[in-house]
């Protein structure tokens, strides 16, 4: 009996050994090769993105390399294409004054504003808009308290308390 359950066993083995399906290879995963970086001076690839989120791209692509005008034309677009927001129309803003438009900065500020009274970049560049460009004091130093008052927690109440003492300092 042991006998034929050996022979069982080991004919069962050789049968299943030579008929068992071969084992599937998975192919070893091979990394594409790197490509080669982007050229700093070359605009991001913007063609598979929604129309608003492409201008807002080449606008802070053009932001981020002070082409202050073409960043201008691109957050338009963006604005127009339904990406209006506190950040974009700060952004604007900052390349109007950069462009030595004050006016046009300062509207983009206070349109910020509207958007989300608790954007603080917006209350921050308006209170150095109207100190260092507009030459208006007494607005600086308004926008700069307002700033403390609403953002008590903010980094930048040093550099607000600095603008109000300076301006305090060269009204005397």
């Amino acid at each position: 009996m042991l006998a034929t359950f050996v022979l069982g066993a080991g004919g069962m083995w050789v049968i299943m050994s030579t008929s068992a399906p071969e084992k599937q290879v998975v192919p070893r995963f091979v990394p594409a090769p790197p490509q080669a970086p982007r050229s700093a001076s070359e605009a991001p690839d913007v063609s598979q993105l929604p129309p608003a989120e492409a201008a807002r791209t080449l606008a802070d692509w053009n932001y981020d390399r002070q082409n202050w005008a073409h960043a201008v034309e691109h957050y338009q677009e963006a604005i127009a294409r339904g990406a209006d927001n506190a950040d974009v129309r700060t952004d604007l803003g900052n390349c109007f004054r950069f462009l030595r438009q004050g006016q046009k900065a300062l509207e983009q500020y206070e349109l910020a504003q509207k958007e989300n009274p608790q954007h603080e970049n917006s209350l921050f560049n308006q209170a150095s808009l109207y100190a260092e460009v507009l030459h208006d004091d007494d607005r600086a130093l308004s926008s700069a308290r307002e700033f403390i008052s609403r953002f008590p927690q903010s980094p930048r109440v040093p550099a607000a308390t600095e603008l109000i003492n300076r301006l305090s300092k060269r009204r005397k």
